[in-house]
């Protein structure tokens, strides 16, 4: 792929991504799914064009969605975790040792989910009943389902990079030969 069209490629998946963040202002019930599928449209460019540029189109989605997102939820999880998660999951797969592997990608996601839970309360002041159902308080409750959706994500990841890699990238390759 030449250099203009790696260029021409970031900027339609970085509006893309962009769009798809800022449409979390119109369905609230995406809080998590709009920050995933961003990642994963900053993964495929990743994958087509270079690290630096998903790297890039990471830093520039995150600047737009977090001033353009109503929802602070929702930009500080792709800040923090699903923007950048698939880019340095193939990393984190590279480790010899598969448990090591597992358990730094769970590290990963809770440090991230803390953190998301300590910003909102402390820095954007969601209030603490935010946090809890029916008068009971959930945090612990909520990371744990969290987690249990997170290895689904990260499975889902796994089972995409191989039918893109099987289908869509000979498809893209042999597309671009021709131009």
């Amino acid at each position: 792929m030449r250099h203009t069209q790696k260029i021409a490629l970031g900027g339609l998946m970085t509006a893309f991504a962009s769009v798809v963040m800022i449409l979390s202002n119109l369905v609230p019930a995406g809080i998590y799914t709009f920050p995933a599928a961003a990642g994963i449209l900053i993964f495929i460019l990743s994958f087509a064009a270079g690290k630096s540029y998903g790297w890039a189109s990471f830093l520039l989605v995150a600047i737009i969605s977090f001033f353009f997102c109503a929802n602070k939820e929702t930009s500080l999880c792709f800040i923090l975790f699903l923007g950048y998660y698939p880019l340095v999951r193939e990393q984190i797969e590279k480790l010899r040792f598969r448990a090591a592997a597992f358990l730094i990608k769970l590290l990963l996601f809770n440090a991230a989910a803390v953190l998301t839970g300590l910003l909102l309360m402390f820095v954007f002041s969601v209030p603490a009943d935010h946090f809890e159902l029916f008068g009971i308080s959930i945090p612990g409750i909520l990371l744990a389902l969290l987690n249990g959706i997170f290895l689904l994500y990260d499975y889902a990841i796994a089972l995409f990079l191989r039918a893109y890699r099987k289908k869509i990238d000979n498809f893209v390759t042999k597309m671009n030969k021709k131009f």
